[in-house]
């Protein structure tokens, strides 16, 4: 059987790059002395697999790992476990036992949602200032977002966008909710750096930086169509 736990990583963790995760919790798995399953042959490895790998330096509460284990295994004494040796930063907040003949978590991923903070020098006129570049890029058909290799229309994988209502001492708070995964994948930087293309900040001469990003959750797609967080056991 299949458990598939989700984790959050926060702090000095972030800066763990996919590769180092994977092996960080191969040895918390050991660690903890739970009964995973391992591949067979000359060199045994544990069946893990992750939802969708996290950028260095982005912190998470919605990150998904599937492991799996041995019948028999109780899944909450299982998270309890792997708590119990986790360095402080990393937390497995939920689990769930997938049903037979359900994707792994990197294939059922469709969807994300991401918190950024926005760094200026007048936090409450910067505000107005993105919220009218939010409202610009929304009401267009076409959004083109360059990356290294390719340019495209990222567009229809903006499900949600705004400014969260007051600015703080932080910063400027804006909320994604993003396509993911192999049809469509809006990385969020990618986002922002067109958002600072729109009008309305390319007028204004104020200066902006991301100082955060932080990944809220993952989701997946239902039989019905809905987005649902992956630990869901509904996810197809």
């Amino acid at each position: 059987m299949t458990f598939r736990f989700k984790f959050s990583r926060r702090g000095p963790v972030r800066y763990l790059g996919h590769l180092d995760m994977m092996r960080y919790f191969q040895k918390v798995v050991m660690k903890a002395e739970v009964r995973a399953k391992y591949s067979e042959g000359f060199h045994p490895h544990q069946l893990m697999s992750f939802a969708y790998p996290l950028g260095v330096g982005m912190e998470t509460d919605g990150d998904y790992m599937d492991l799996e284990m041995e019948d028999g295994n109780d899944p909450d004494e299982v998270m309890k476990a792997l708590n119990s040796v986790m360095n402080e930063g990393v937390y497995i907040s939920a689990v769930t036992v997938l049903r037979e003949g359900a994707q792994n978590a990197m294939a059922a991923v469709t969807a994300a949602t991401y918190e950024l903070i926005l760094e200026c020098d007048d936090p409450i006129e910067g505000r107005l200032i993105i919220e009218k570049a939010v409202e610009e890029m929304l009401a267009s058909d076409t959004i083109m977002a360059d990356s290294k290799k390719s340019s495209k229309n990222i567009r229809p994988g903006i499900f949600e966008l705004m400014v969260e209502p007051n600015a703080d001492e932080q910063g400027i708070r804006l909320y994604m909710f993003l396509s993911s995964g192999s049809k469509l994948n809006v990385r969020p930087a990618d986002l922002f750096n067109t958002l600072l293309t729109m009008p309305s900040v390319a007028s204004a001469g104020s200066s902006f930086k991301m100082s955060l990003l932080r990944r809220l959750e993952i989701f997946g797609m239902t039989e019905d169509g809905k987005h649902v967080p992956l630990i869901n056991p509904d996810v197809l």
